[in-house]
């Protein structure tokens, strides 16, 4: 009894201790998607190795593998991120179906094509992109990554074609109320605030 005690007051003391292996895990993959994006989605991998039932690894790994596409890095490394995303992209879709976060990632992923080649992935990938968003949208009209990433989406639209993005301005101020209001759920996709508040304050100052 004294030796069980004494390991509850262990474990109270220092709750890393009770953490799971997916939980140390998961939790140092999100570390490294603030230092080393490379780092973090082969570390997601191999725990989407690991956890074969669960979308959330093969998610982050893939969204790792986006976030290091928009055109830091050369055309042939870019090209290979670009396409290992898709295939983790197509497997989360296979462990969670119609899930809106993937489809967020998808379209996300669509416009990093675009940025890389616009000439030949403009017009075959931007109507399927929008399609994305509006299925997400119907899905998930409450989620504020799809709501702030489809009126960033319509906004660099309407930029390309010399459009007004006022009429997107409110889609992406509901989206700002939409992060404030959100609440971390374990390990759920929580990202975005940020870059939604910066797009609002460039586009939207009037």
């Amino acid at each position: 009894m004294k030796t069980l005690t004494t390991l509850l007051l262990i474990l109270i003391a220092n709750p890393a201790m009770a953490q799971s292996k997916y939980e140390k895990a998961m939790m140092k993959g999100m570390e490294l998607m603030q230092q080393d994006l490379t780092q973090a989605a082969a570390h997601f991998e191999r725990v989407s190795a690991a956890e074969k039932d669960n979308w959330l690894p093969t998610y982050y790994a893939a969204l790792a593998y986006t976030n290091s596409s928009w055109g830091q890095h050369s055309k042939e490394q870019t090209l290979n991120y670009m396409k290992k995303a898709q295939e983790l992209i197509d497997e989360a879709e296979m462990r969670s179906e119609n899930n809106p976060e993937i489809l967020v990632l998808q379209a996300m992923l669509n416009t990093c094509w675009i940025t890389y080649d616009g000439a030949v992935y403009g017009m075959k990938l931007s109507a399927p992109t929008t399609a994305i968003y509006e299925k997400a949208l119907a899905m998930a009209p409450e989620n504020p990554r799809v709501v702030s990433n489809h009126a960033q989406w319509m906004m660099g639209s309407a930029k390309y074609f010399g459009k007004d993005v006022t009429p997107y301005c409110g889609k992406l101020q509901k989206a700002v109320e939409l992060f404030q209001k959100e609440t971390q759920n374990g390990f759920e996709p929580s990202w975005g605030k940020e870059r939604a508040i910066q797009a609002l304050e460039q586009d939207c100052k009037g």
